[in-house]
């Protein structure tokens, strides 16, 4: 429930923040920069570090902060200004969904019997969110 609170008040400060006269990329700048000051110190905390792993590791996580985080978060800051935000979670909504078509398509990973329940719930409850709110 926290995590859902935060993704919705994340999204609606970023609305706010652009409504005030912040560009896409001011925005982004301070939330994202705000983002890593704060995770920053979390492996340390946690018995971690930041090296030693095989190169792989730091290819993955670059291509995850590029792709996922600067495409897709960066494309939901941008939605906010021109989507109400409760369409754009409910985009957010599909990202599960998403992950398991494409784990399917380029894994061969069949979702079981409750992943595919909760996939159409999730798509009925989206549809009728949308439906619903168009009247």
């Amino acid at each position: 429930m926290l995590g859902a609170w935060a993704a919705s008040l994340y999204l609606l400060l970023g609305r706010e923040a652009q409504r005030r006269g912040f560009s896409l990329l001011e925005y982004v700048r301070v939330a994202y920069t705000a983002a890593a000051l704060l995770l920053l110190p979390l492996p340390y905390l946690f018995g971690g570090g930041y090296g030693g792993y095989p190169w792989p590791v730091y290819l993955y996580l670059f291509l995850m902060a590029l792709l996922p985080q600067l495409l897709g978060h960066t494309s939901f800051n941008w939605a906010t200004r021109h989507i109400p935000p409760v369409l754009v979670t409910l985009a957010i909504l599909f990202e599960p969904v998403g992950a398991s078509l494409l784990a399917f398509l380029l894994f061969g990973e069949v979702p079981g019997s409750r992943v595919l329940l909760g996939a159409l719930v999730l798509l009925l409850g989206v549809a009728l969110a949308v439906v619903g709110g168009r009247r």
